[in-house]
């Protein structure tokens, strides 16, 4: 019976261990879809985001280029968007940013934002660690959290030789950033583990401290225990003598570092506004006034009240909501395989208005979970692309709440 009942648990133990100490798999995304679709949808918007290479190999730079724009419809339960950061995001420190431009201005950190802004960003990084990386453009918002643009896969390759990222210090010194004060936090990782050891060791093999817990914690919080015999004036002197310690180590530590480094610069908190895109007057409105979505065909209907103010016809180009973009059929090339189609037709004439309907058929609302069933808010939002025959673009944001729903 002993037997029996040791397998029982033996077996599953033995597969537990395994099931552990098995490597996990990569992840391929970075959890984008677990965000609420309002959230996606109506807070920022990302178009014509390029990467200007897939495969580069180790120290080799490549751009990140796109816009990015703080949505109308930005929910109020998020707060005034008023500080926010443009960069990327991927699976850990695979890629490095050197150099990043807002609205073709330098912008190493935050800048002050708003709601309706527009911001054309240029990112440039380096690879540095051999693989194949999922890589995303990200706004991130001050007190709201980051949105991710587009993603794309970047085979980093190695380069057979090690990945330096060498930079100018003030004194003019040029260091390597993957090595330079290793080993200074080395040395002092290992001074200050050891001190801990001997203070934790000191409390756990000679005393009754964490051995006798039971006793232990039967001893009144404001005092020492010396009346019990747990701790005594010996104890008090090996504490003391650590104490000192430590303080002669900090102490020391200081004097190095200010002989070491003698030239040091604050940390700088640049934050700025960037200066306004150079927007085309509007020649265009729009407003969403009924979406429909059925379920059985991943299709979302929406109807659209456009009206051409312009003198130049205007041609409706794309639908853009999230990290999707959906291109009109017949006016613009498919991207990934997504387009919508437009009906009576995507032109608008001068003066004219119409109603437009914009079909688009996709399994991506589901497995992205875009339509937002079961959620408080059941509504669809984006922008949409106008272009007039001179070349002159308008991207208008739309929002309307779901009005028919079908299984």
């Amino acid at each position: 019976m002993r037997r029996i009942l040791s397998r029982l648990f033996v077996v599953p133990a033995i597969a537990l261990a395994v099931l552990l100490l098995a490597p996990a798999p990569s992840a391929n995304a970075h959890g984008e879809t677990a965000q609420e679709a309002f959230l996606r949808m109506g807070t920022v918007s990302f178009w014509n985001v390029k990467f200007s290479a897939t495969e580069v190999e180790q120290g080799e730079q490549l751009k990140v280029t796109g816009t990015a724009k703080i949505l109308e419809t930005w929910p109020e339960q998020l707060g005034e968007p008023e500080l926010g950061f443009i960069g990327v995001v991927a699976p850990g420190p695979v890629v490095i940013i050197k150099e990043r431009k807002i609205n073709g201005a330098p912008a190493p950190h935050a800048i002050e934002v708003h709601k309706g802004g527009v911001y054309n960003f240029e990112i440039t990084i380096a690879g540095r660690r051999p693989g194949r990386w999922h890589v995303h453009p990200i706004f991130g918002i001050h007190g709201a959290g980051s949105l991710l643009g587009p993603g794309q896969y970047i085979e980093v390759k190695e380069s057979g030789k090690a990945f330096t990222n060498p930079v100018k210090l003030a004194s003019g010194q040029v260091v390597d950033l993957e090595k330079v004060g290793m080993g200074d936090v080395a040395f002092w990782a290992v001074v200050w583990l050891v001190v801990g050891l001997v203070w934790l060791l000191y409390w756990i093999v000679p005393k009754r401290t964490v051995a006798r817990l039971p006793v232990t914690s039967q001893i009144p919080l404001n005092t020492d225990g010396m009346e019990y015999g747990l701790i005594t004036k010996r104890d008090h002197k090996a504490m003391n003598v650590i104490m000192a310690v430590t303080l002669v180590l900090l102490a020391g530590g200081w004097i190095y570092q200010a002989r070491a480094y003698p030239e040091k610069m604050p940390q700088q908190v640049l934050r700025f506004e960037p200066e306004p895109v150079a927007m085309t007057p509007s020649f265009v409105q729009a407003k969403a006034t009924e979406v429909r979505y059925d379920d059985a065909t991943h299709t979302v209907t929406m109807i659209v009240d456009v009206k051409n103010t312009g003198t130049r016809p205007a041609t409706l180009q794309g639908f853009t909501t999230t990290t999707l973009t959906f291109p009109t059929a017949g006016v613009a090339e498919p991207v990934d395989g997504r387009s919508m189609t437009v009906s009576p037709s995507p032109t608008v004439a001068p003066g004219q208005a119409t109603k437009l309907t914009l079909t688009i058929s996709d399994h991506v609302w589901r497995e992205e979970r875009l339509i937002p069933i079961g959620e408080s808010r059941m509504q669809i939002t984006g922008v949409l692309r106008f272009k007039d025959d001179a070349g002159a673009e308008n991207f208008v944001t739309v929002q309307s709440f779901i009005t028919s729903l079908s299984a």
